[in-house]
């Protein structure tokens, strides 16, 4: 995960590290997820992704089966794709073991989500800001008949950064202060974090990737306050950003996320028609 300058949206960032790479890592374990291609001769592992959401949506393990099939067909002896649920990308940019340059790839959406019966009065018309200063409003009544909680995922991920950028756009900071009791610091993976809130009956921020994922009787149990659009200053867009990754940019890589469905819904949005730009380029 990364963040950028304040003008810029927080974003997705799938990073394509050096096959030998992780010896350089502050960490060593198994990799998450090994995709063939359906080719059980490739003993090597040519690529190391570490990412989130679009790992544990099944994305980077289609796009990785497309892109060995690809390769083979072009020649290249058959080969192995690691995924490393991981939020520490930013990291490995900084050690150097994954460099630059980033490309938009592809668009995810966040999402405010909570529970049905609404303790806050959420109107689905106002924009988010508004809603944030609503939800911060009712939590803080310790009064109400009906107590509000806020569950953050508090890891760094893109998602939670996603979060404190819109409690700081109002003005609040409430892992900041005094321990507080409706700011339910939860730290887990995407889909852990957003079957806890449901259970919960707490508001939370997620990803569409991430509620597509669950299961359909945990999407019935939450509602959908407000969701990103393909708007460029839309707050809840999540531009997704590569390092290494011309083929994801190509028609058949792109043909992979926007084909990619859960329950026959297509989770993800191609990326913009300028993706040969830099990322940095597209958010200015």
């Amino acid at each position: 995960m990364t963040s950028g300058s304040r003008n810029q949206a927080p974003a997705i960032i799938l990073t394509f590290l050096h096959p030998d790479s992780q010896k350089d890592l502050p960490y060593r374990r198994r990799a998450d997820c090994i995709v063939q291609g359906g080719y059980n001769s490739g003993t090597d592992v040519k690529l190391r992704i570490g990412n989130g959401g679009a790992g544990q949506s099944g994305l980077i393990e289609a796009l990785a089966d497309t892109f060995i099939k690809a390769s083979v067909e072009n020649g290249s002896a058959p080969f192995k794709v690691a995924w490393y649920k991981s939020h520490t990308t930013s990291l490995a940019i900084r050690q150097r073991v994954a460099e630059g340059p980033s490309w938009y790839a592809w668009r995810d959406y966040s999402l405010l989500v909570g529970p049905h019966f609404n303790p806050v009065r959420l109107n689905k018309t106002d924009d988010i800001l508004t809603m944030f200063s609503s939800l911060y409003t009712a939590a803080e009544n310790d009064s109400a008949p009906v107590r509000t909680r806020f569950l953050s995922r508090y890891d760094k991920s893109t998602t939670n950064i996603k979060e404190s950028d819109l409690w700081i756009g109002i003005g609040q900071v409430p892992w900041a202060t005094t321990y507080s009791t409706w700011y339910h610091q939860y730290i887990a993976y995407y889909v852990q974090a957003l079957t806890a809130a449901i259970l919960l009956e707490e508001y939370t921020v997620t990803d569409r990737g991430t509620y597509l994922t669950i299961s359909e009787d945990l999407q019935s149990q939450t509602a959908i306050y407000k969701a990103g659009t393909d708007s460029s200053g839309d707050p809840l867009l999540n531009p997704a950003h590569i390092s290494f990754a011309q083929w994801i940019r190509s028609s058949e890589g792109q043909a992979v996320i926007t084909g990619f469905k859960k329950n026959g819904r297509q989770l993800y949005t191609g990326a913009p028609a300028n993706k040969t730009a830099h990322f940095e380029d597209l958010c200015r």
